[in-house]
């Protein structure tokens, strides 16, 4: 639902910052744009996603940007980041897993090669994103309280996320270490989910009370995170592809067009008594009026 309504959103006022990525041929490789061909609007517009990808990958995975500029806060940043990664990706690998075992194909040691690969990788990604998760909220949080120029902007969300997610990596990991090395007793409990409730025999692991703590942890953090603004780990997406790099054309009759339409048709209520947005005048009316005087 958060990535539906960013798509709904209204058109972004555009940055066209470049190098844009997406740009293809030679002038890719200094940075260079389409526009700067002799009446490019009358010619066919080529772009690369690949392109995109490939930039904001590392990007978002690694950091590169925090890196670059702060080198000294992405040593524990990035376990943070990562980790919390990997976490998505356990559960992707434990849904795959559930859902294996419910067409009948068991995830176990000396199975078929994708079901071993599914069990061996389970394992490899849940211990190191719980482990990353733990440290790297942890070191975050001392961070923010020892270090005064993040003290002073962070809010009591933002220690309130740290908590959150170092209380369910702590706790899986601890399942983990004491239960459920396999994470068998996780895998069977979307198992459950995906047949209405049936659990496979012989997995005790999800009925542990670390185990049933870290589904209830780890349940309301999937439900928390598009909630807040952690989710900006998928819009980031959104932020370099539609904002920092958008470069379409606005041409007559075109979706941009319309997108520029129906922004100037919506009532602003900004609270800047020179702009006169009282909820009542579209942008087309502000804009096309002087600002109004102060009296």
């Amino acid at each position: 639902m958060r990535i539906y309504k960013q798509i709904k959103l209204p058109l972004h006022l555009r940055w066209e910052l470049y190098p844009v990525k997406h740009e293809v041929g030679k002038k890719a490789e200094y940075g260079g744009s389409y526009m700067e061909e002799i009446n490019w609007w009358e010619k066919e517009k080529k772009s690369s996603l690949y392109n995109e990808i490939r930039y904001m990958t590392p990007e978002i995975l690694f950091l590169r940007g925090l890196k670059k500029e702060n080198p000294r806060l992405w040593y524990i940043s990035f376990p943070f980041h990562f980790g919390f990664y990997l976490m998505i990706g356990t559960l992707v690998l434990l849904v795959l897993g559930a859902f294996s075992m419910v067409l009948g194909f068991p995830i176990a040691p000396g199975q078929a090669v994708l079901s071993s690969l599914i069990y061996y990788l389970t394992i490899l990604w849940g211990f190191l994103g719980l482990t990353l998760g733990t440290v790297g909220t942890a070191a975050l949080f001392r961070r923010r309280l020892r270090d005064p120029e993040l003290r002073n902007y962070s809010s009591f969300s933002d220690y309130l996320n740290l908590a959150f997610i170092f209380a369910f990596s702590l706790v899986g990991l601890l399942a983990w270490l004491f239960h459920d090395p396999g994470f068998d007793g996780a895998r069977a409990y979307i198992y459950s989910l995906l047949t209405f409730g049936r659990i496979p025999a012989g997995v005790a692991g999800n009925r542990t009370f670390l185990g049933f703590l870290s589904i209830v942890l780890g349940s309301l953090l999937i439900a928390y995170v598009p909630l807040t603004h952690m989710s900006h780990m998928f819009m980031k997406y959104f932020m370099y592809h539609s904002v920092r790099w958008e470069d379409t054309p606005n041409l007559k009759g075109s979706r941009i067009e319309a997108a520029v339409l129906e922004n100037l048709g919506l009532k602003p209520t900004w609270a800047a008594p020179h702009i006169g947005a009282d909820g009542k005048k579209t942008w087309a009316e502000i804009a096309s009026s002087g600002p109004k005087e102060k009296k």
